[in-house]
């Protein structure tokens, strides 16, 4: 009897611009240090690999922030390298669809959803993100069938998602499959250890299998990093706000200058 012969694993990508194509962004920049390309090509880099971990981790400031990179870098590029990052990445469409998927969050119907994010999942670099928040609607309507398989697409779409890992485990967590959910949340912190849902949800796992101080340990240390957490994103927002504020820009100014002022009257006096 003949064994039939695994097929031959596919290969990975390996020049600069197979791997702008594939969005492997890390090897990517990685590669363009190597090569020593021009610097205009890996601050753009550098730009889509911080889109693709902000979105991650659905912090939208740091999104946009790097979609505005983009969007002044990508003219500036030259050469075949260049073309591959432009033609991969599309700043006008990606705004569309980070505009999208952050309007999105407040919707409660799955086909709406889908209707709604269907720009988002035609683009490699925001389809997992899609794929993300059309799982957990569907979980919260109790399709956990659907919500599972939408959600191993979106890992199929980002390997590194780890909040779309997270939500796997939440699956079993809900159905009581505690240890199949431990191992998922501790490939979740794997792949991001500082992930502060991660750890909470280890340590519910940990408790309801009896494992108490251990999980005690984990919750209170998704604790701590989710405070550090809450405290970055309010930054991020608040500079941003600041940014996109004629007004608050003014305020600014008006309380340099009356700052000055108060600061000239008391030299003036104290002489």
């Amino acid at each position: 009897m003949t064994v039939p012969l695994d097929p031959p694993a596919p290969e990975r990508p390996s020049t600069l611009g197979e791997l702008i194509a594939a969005g492997d962004w890390a090897r990517a920049r990685a590669g363009a240090i190597e090569q020593q390309a021009p610097l205009d090509l890996q601050e753009a880099l550098d730009a889509a690999l911080d889109f693709r971990d902000e979105l991650r981790a659905r912090r939208y400031p740091g999104v946009r922030r790097a979609l505005a990179d983009l969007t002044r870098l990508l003219p500036l590029l030259t050469g075949e390298d260049g073309a591959a990052l432009r033609a991969a990445l599309d700043p006008q469409a990606l705004g569309a669809a980070v505009a999208a998927l952050d309007a999105s969050q407040k919707i409660t119907d799955p086909d709406e959803l889908a209707a709604a994010l269907s720009g988002a999942l035609a683009l490699n670099a925001t389809r997992a993100e899609a794929l993300n928040q059309q799982g957990v609607l569907l979980a919260v309507t109790g399709q956990e069938d659907r919500a599972r398989q939408t959600l191993e697409a979106a890992l199929e779409a980002d390997p590194g998602h780890y909040r779309a890992l997270t939500n796997l485990g939440n699956l079993d967590m809900e159905a009581g499959r505690y240890a199949q959910a431990e191992a998922i949340y501790r490939r979740v912190l794997l792949l991001n250890p500082d992930y502060d849902g991660g750890h909470h949800n280890l340590g519910v796992a940990l408790r309801r299998q009896g494992r108490i101080a251990e999980g005690v340990r984990s919750i209170r240390q998704g604790q701590r990093l989710s405070l550090k957490r809450s405290k970055t994103d309010t930054d991020a927002e608040m500079k941003e706000q600041f940014a996109r504020s004629a007004a608050m820009r003014n305020l600014r100014w008006l309380l340099l200058a009356v700052a000055a002022l108060v600061l000239f009257l008391a030299l003036r006096g104290g002489g």
